[in-house]
């Protein structure tokens, strides 16, 4: 009776152990809003969508401890509409984010799969896109609106006190080629108590044949017809943050050159933005934004410029449920003819539009 007593409890302690150095994590995000907008094409439009804020998700996150500060790590994440069910990101299974890694300490990590790029992880929450995907610099042009994601890629991440960094190249695949749809992104981050400070670097060659619908689409009023034709693409940027009692002031600045983007002539652009958020409560938060963005067209000395004025407000019903609302209003100016707050919506038929949602987002 001893010995079986012994052997349970020794059965017992090796589950308690496995456990503590493996773990799987089911983590999502559900979030769904009906959505108005002044002019698409024309005509007022109501519709329901989903992700307006955060894109809808499940996901898991898994790690093996190897001890000694090592661990493999692992994350795959499905994006999917709540309105009818349908696969995100083009369909694909696991289009947000797939990729495995090795994680130390002290030496950083290494992952290898589809992962997000600089402008996404230290910049974008500068941004009013980080308040709703309907606020974003026009046409996403900078990639501060997290809808891009890096196929075949290699990114090395550590930390250093405050700082944070990474680099990533994405190899482009192609036969006889290293360097054809290939990437590479560096960036890093600071923080120290009410400061953050954030600054990403990416650049794409053929833009428009690595991942089609994904980087811009031809619907893109604002970028579209320069992104698609470019020879080479290259986004700079950074910002900061700064908390004060209840409010957080952020700015940032980006530029955008699209080299051979338009009858074989660079076309440049650049954003500038300031935001900021107050927090009446813990439950309760609003926040106003501008964004101003001019650019310069070389081949016809064209300067489309834009204006987008921001809003959101938010409200807790508990950790995990959220209540939201967002206004934007764009208008083009200089040598823009028409306006398009989101690419997730037709372009109006004037150089004006608005756009407001209201909705509720869960985690689990």
């Amino acid at each position: 009776m001893n010995k079986t007593f012994w052997s349970a409890a020794g059965l017992a302690c090796l589950s308690v152990t496995a456990h503590a150095q493996s773990s799987v994590t089911l983590y999502g995000l559900i979030d769904a809003a009906v959505i108005y907008t002044s002019n698409q094409d024309g005509g007022r439009s109501y519709a329901m969508a989903s992700g307006s804020t955060r894109g809808s998700r499940v996901g898991f996150l898994g790690s093996e401890d190897f001890g000694g500060g090592s661990r493999a790590i692992f994350r795959l994440e499905n994006g999917f509409d709540v309105t009818d069910g349908s696969l995100g990101q083009g369909g694909l299974m696991f289009g947000r984010q797939a990729y495995v890694g090795l994680e130390n300490d002290r030496w950083g990590r290494i992952t290898l799969g589809r992962q997000y790029e600089s402008m996404v992880d230290y910049v974008a929450q500068l941004t009013a896109a980080d308040w709703s995907v309907y606020l974003e610099h026009p046409g996403d042009m900078d990639l501060t609106n997290r809808g891009v994601r890096v196929n075949n890629a290699v990114r090395y991440a550590n930390s250093f006190g405050g700082f944070t960094g990474s680099a990533m190249y994405s190899f482009g695949g192609q036969a006889g080629s290293f360097g054809s749809r290939s990437m590479w992104s560096l960036g890093g981050s600071y923080e120290n108590g009410p400061l953050y400070a954030g600054f990403g670097m990416t650049y794409a060659r053929q833009p428009g044949e690595l991942s089609p619908g994904t980087f811009w689409k031809d619907t893109n009023s604002a970028v579209g017809e320069y992104a698609l034709a470019a020879h080479s693409f290259l986004t700079v940027g950074g910002g900061a943050s700064y908390k004060i009692g209840k409010a957080k002031i952020s700015a940032d600045v980006t530029h955008v050159e699209y080299k051979q983007g338009f009858e074989e002539q660079d076309v440049n652009f650049m954003n500038y933005e300031i935001n900021g958020m107050f927090y009446f409560t813990p439950a309760l938060s609003a926040g106003l934004g501008v964004t101003y963005t001019e650019g310069s067209v070389d081949a016809n000395d064209a300067d489309p410029r834009y204006i987008q004025y921001n809003a959101v407000l938010n409200y807790s019903l508990s950790k995990r449920t959220q209540l939201y609302a967002f206004a934007t209003l764009q208008r083009a100016l200089g040598d823009a003819q028409v306006a398009q707050v989101s690419q997730f919506i037709s372009a109006s038929s004037s150089n004006t539009q608005s756009a407001a949602g209201i909705g509720l987002r869960q985690s689990f």
